[in-house]
């Protein structure tokens, strides 16, 4: 006698599953640029530093997500 589970739940396609991923990362990348920037310009005592090192981290990140969804890995 077989046993039929109760919940079926079927496959998603990797071709749905992976721009909401990458979504959801851009999402949580976004929200933590934009807090670490208010934080680093309101109460940081180099602006000048902090505007540079916000330009970086933009420039890099920018770079690393094209590199990584342009199927080079």
């Amino acid at each position: 006698m077989q046993v039929q589970p109760l919940i079926h739940v079927s496959a998603l396609p990797i071709g749905q599953v992976v721009p909401v991923v990458f979504f959801l990362v851009f999402f949580i990348w976004a929200v933590y640029s934009l807090v670490a920037a208010y934080h680093w310009l309101r109460y940081g005592n180099n602006t000048t530093v902090a505007l540079c090192a916000l330009s970086v981290h933009v420039i890099v990140s920018t770079l690393l997500a094209v590199y990584a969804v342009s199927g080079l890995v």
